[in-house]
């Protein structure tokens, strides 16, 4: 397994909600010696989020990138990045922003939209539940099914270089609470994604930030990463960091967790 521990391909600034200047994010992973990190906002979305990027302010973010990287030219590289939450309802405001020249984009769901209503996957633990109870009448298997659909439509736009916590909505599945992994259901629309990730030749990242989320272990699960290998999709490690302390956090526990 070739996984590169001194690279960092996603992490937030102030510019959406993380809690640190890009400066001092680039600074913080230098010391830590990292060769390469990516700057990877969330994206700019037409609704109010208390996460997103303002669409007023990704020219200057682009900007400060920019900035950052001529700093450190001949250093460590620094790449111009963008977590784009991919929405169906919301494709051709996406696609007019991926389409802009970037360095690195990475493919996310945060939320799922029954009929009009959105609902987060990818938030608290009370908008997890209410998106089960009331978007989806308590079904998990139609949630996951929903999420995973949304999220190989998203692979397959062709705009994406990496795939970001791919499982994200196990989030809160402590102790199998909504569904096993181990099921054939599960398992099948988690490879039917891969397959998707395998055939647009994208890479897989691996989140070691979902070690401070209440499921405790990275996103993809082991079993995944794994099968990505057997697929030989190339992996790259992100920290998900919001501030400078979590850049490259658990990065040296990985290669025991995939043994």
């Amino acid at each position: 397994m070739s996984l590169d521990l001194f690279s960092d391909t996603h992490m937030h600034s102030t510019y959406s909600d993380g809690c640190a200047t890009i400066a001092a994010m680039a600074e913080a992973a230098f010391e830590k010696g990292f060769t390469t990190i990516a700057i990877t906002d969330h994206v700019p979305l037409p609704f109010d989020t208390r996460y997103a990027m303002k669409m007023e302010q990704l020219t200057a973010y682009r900007k400060e990138i920019t900035r950052v990287k001529r700093a450190y030219d001949g250093r460590m590289a620094v790449k111009t990045g963008l977590e784009i939450e991919y929405i169906p309802g919301h494709k051709d405001w996406l696609a007019s922003i991926a389409s802009m020249e970037w360095d690195l984009t990475i493919a996310s769901v945060h939320t799922l939209v029954v009929g009009s209503t959105p609902c987060l996957v990818n938030g608290n633990g009370d908008e997890f539940h209410t998106c089960l109870d009331k978007n989806f009448n308590k079904d998990i298997r139609s949630l996951c099914r929903a999420y995973y659909q949304t999220l190989q439509e998203a692979v397959q736009t062709g705009w994406f270089d990496i795939v970001g916590h791919l499982d994200v909505l196990k989030k809160y599945n402590i102790q199998n609470r909504f569904f096993n992994e181990t099921d054939a259901w599960y398992r099948k629309l988690v490879e039917d994604t891969l397959d998707a990730v395998r055939d647009q030749k994208m890479k897989l990242e691996i989140n070691m930030g979902a070690m401070a989320h209440p499921i405790g272990i990275p996103y993809p699960s082991p079993w995944i990463v794994k099968s990505a290998q057997k697929k030989k999709i190339a992996l790259v490690m992100g920290s998900d960091a919001h501030h400078p302390g979590a850049i490259g956090k658990n990065f040296d526990r990985i290669q025991d967790m995939l043994a």
